[in-house]
């Protein structure tokens, strides 16, 4: 279950970018964005979140993972494609014949925190 390792290196950069505030903070929400290709759970890395963060500054912080279209090109119709689904044939021409970039991404898009009294 690499999800785990996932969830936990997730949360090492989230504090690490959380102590560098000037003041302490509690984290509130975080925001995630992860490939269509990258082969991990959105349900089991915030369940490993959820219990990895509990005892520090995240430990109420809401994860909100989104799952990124895969973009591509339709080397038979001609036209740039987008899949929200693992069905890798043009949505316009129903063509095999693409090329697709990118899927394995993830990337923290934003980090909402609050500061503590």
């Amino acid at each position: 279950m690499h999800e785990t390792v996932i969830a936990s290196s997730l949360l090492k950069i989230i504090l690490e970018e959380a102590n560098k505030q000037k003041k302490p903070v509690l984290v509130d929400q975080v925001h995630l964005k992860i490939g269509l290709l990258s082969c991990i759970e959105p349900q089991t890395v915030q369940g490993c979140f959820e219990i990895l963060a509990e005892n520090t500054a995240a430990a109420n912080a809401e994860l909100i993972i989104e799952r990124l279209p895969l973009q591509g090109f339709c080397k038979d119709c001609k036209k740039q494609i987008t899949t929200q689904k693992r069905h890798f044939a043009c949505p316009h021409c129903q063509s095999s014949s693409t090329e697709w970039q990118g899927g394995s991404e993830m990337l923290i898009a934003s980090i909402k925190v609050h500061e503590t009294e």
